[in-house]
This record gives structure tokens, sequence and C-alpha cells, in this order.
């Protein structure tokens, strides 16, 4: 890994960072799957049904403070998930995507990509802003995540 260079984050330490409390089971969650180095997750907001977050399960704050072997699990578990998500909802179209910094519209301060299902009449033009959506209820979103589980057994 290079130095990272400096971006305007969140300053959140492994200490006080959600997705942190998400891996450590002090906060609930819908996961999807989880390995040593990589955990992903149904998204708090669904502002398209089935969005998902995959993470390092260690803590960093952006893709300058990853190795790239670990960039590299991340964006196949991403892939991955985007099959399940296909076959799960039937999604026609996948936009995979994340942010580095707060002026690039990072929301959370520990690095993560974004798994989104698109659907026939989706405005693609629609970005995530976390303010623009309330969070689901904990039981729709496990409801989520076993549905994207029970497709992973197909794949």
């Amino acid at each position: 890994m290079l130095d990272a260079a400096p971006l305007a984050t969140f300053g959140e330490s492994r200490d006080s960072c959600g997705f942190c409390e998400y891996l450590a089971g002090t906060r609930s969650c819908a996961f999807v799957r989880r390995t040593d180095t990589v955990a992903s997750f149904v998204n708090l907001r669904q502002y398209e049904r089935g969005a998902l977050l995959v993470v390092p399960a260690r803590h960093a704050s952006t893709v300058l403070d990853l190795d790239s072997d670990i960039v590299g699990l991340i964006h196949a578990e991403a892939a991955l998930l985007g099959r399940a998500l296909v076959r799960a909802f039937g999604a026609t179209g996948l936009n995979i995507f994340q942010n580095n910094g707060v002026d690039a519209g990072q929301h959370v301060g520990h690095f993560h990509v974004h798994v989104v299902p698109r659907y026939p009449g989706s405005d693609s033009t629609k970005i995530y802003l976390q303010d623009n959506f309330e969070p689901a209820p904990m039981s729709e979103l496990q409801i989520v995540a076993s549905t994207v589980r029970s497709a992973l057994e197909s794949i």
C-alpha cells in the first residue's frame, strides 16, 4: 500500500465507525456474507430494493488506505453480489460505485462499495444521498439479505 494522500474524511476511527460497529456485532446489521477480509450487508436505506454495501473487515477510510489485494477482493464480492441481485430480484441493470472523501460524497468514513440493482423504470440518474431516504426496518433488511443469500447458493 502506498502512503495515503490526505482526503477530507469524517475523521472516524475504528472506535467511532458505524460500519465497524456492525462488524463487531454491537449494532444491528443485515449481513449477506462475511469473511476475515470482506463483509457485505444490506444498505440501511433501500433507495433501490436490494441495495447492498461491501466493506473491508478492517477499518480503512478510503481506497487510498487499502492494499490492492483487498480492493480486488471487495470488487470480486461486488460482482458476485451483482449476479445474485439479478437472480434474486430480477434486476435488469446494476451500478457498482464508491466515493472517497467527503468532497466526493462519502457519507461514512469506512471504505465501502455500493452495489445497486436497477429495474425497468429506475431513474438511472438517481445517485444515493443518505438524507433523501429513510432507514428501512431491520425486518425488511433481513428479508433482502436472506433472499440474496438464497440466490448466491445457485451461483
